[in-house]
């Protein structure tokens, strides 16, 4: 990919890896740190200053990390004060809020919206047109398909705001809600259209509105071989730490490290 590097503006005490290509129009602000074959793309904002800038003739804007081997793709917008692991890939017209925290390989897909101090773990996909409210935490390997939303107000308008939790190897389905507080376990399928108004367990199938459990997990089976199409990892592979051997296999290897 080449640039023109027409109309780059970068600020102060600004870290640039080896290899790190910056497109367009974009714009990098005071105290980001970009690690080595990095890809930000035209008419992007890295390290967006909060509010307090406008009003504060003192400010300093946080630290903003953006890990080795990302790409960032275009009109994205990250506030000051983020973190992310190394294989960022973003879709485009992103926007992510000061003080959120991402592991490894996480995935931003286009028209996500995530507000601020929300934190995520490694591989991690966030698909198009989903809202993550702050304060939200979720785990390793949780997928959120489109137009999700997280809540963390649950008497709107309030000074009280607490934001749901999701456990590692969750998947949340198309046009789900997950209100304030909740907590979703581990290895859970939440199915579509589903409003998430109390705890589930791990090992759940929970669906509906308010949603409920209808079934242990590991019971639903796969059209395409006898067996059960969950715990996922043990049939889906691509992208994922596993792919060419096996989740078993990566875990035990995982565990001798």
């Amino acid at each position: 990919m080449k640039f023109n590097n027409h109309n780059v503006k970068i600020g102060l005490n600004v870290r640039l890896g080896k290899n790190v290509r910056i497109g367009d129009n974009t714009t990098i602000y005071d105290n980001v740190q970009i690690a080595d074959n990095c890809i930000i793309a035209n008419d992007c904002v890295i390290g967006e200053p909060d509010s307090s800038y406008y009003s504060n003739d003192n400010y300093q804007n946080p630290e903003t990390i953006i890990g080795a081997n990302s790409l960032i793709r275009s009109h994205a917008i990250i506030y000051a004060g983020s973190t992310f692991g190394e294989g960022l890939t973003t879709g485009h017209r992103i926007t992510v809020r000061e003080g959120a925290h991402f592991g490894k390989n996480c995935l931003i897909s286009t028209l996500v919206d995530i507000q601020g101090n929300a934190q995520f773990g490694d591989y991690c996909r966030l698909y198009s047109n989903v809202h993550i409210c702050e304060y939200s935490k979720l785990g390793n390997y949780v997928f959120i398909f489109p137009y999700t939303i997280f809540t963390n107000d649950s008497r709107p308008p309030s000074n009280v705001c607490i934001g749901p939790t999701v456990g590692d190897y969750t998947i949340i389905a198309v046009h789900s809600v997950v209100l304030p507080g909740t907590t979703i376990g581990s290895n859970c399928l939440i199915g579509a259209n589903s409003v998430v108004s109390r705890d589930i367990p791990d090992m759940s199938f929970a669906v509906g509105s308010p949603a409920k459990v209808v079934r242990d997990i590991r019971e639903i089976g796969s059209r395409e071989k006898d067996g059960s199409q969950y715990p996922w990892m043990y049939n889906f592979e691509r992208g994922m730490p596993w792919e060419g051997i096996g989740f078993d296999a990566w875990s035990k290897a995982a565990e001798n490290k």
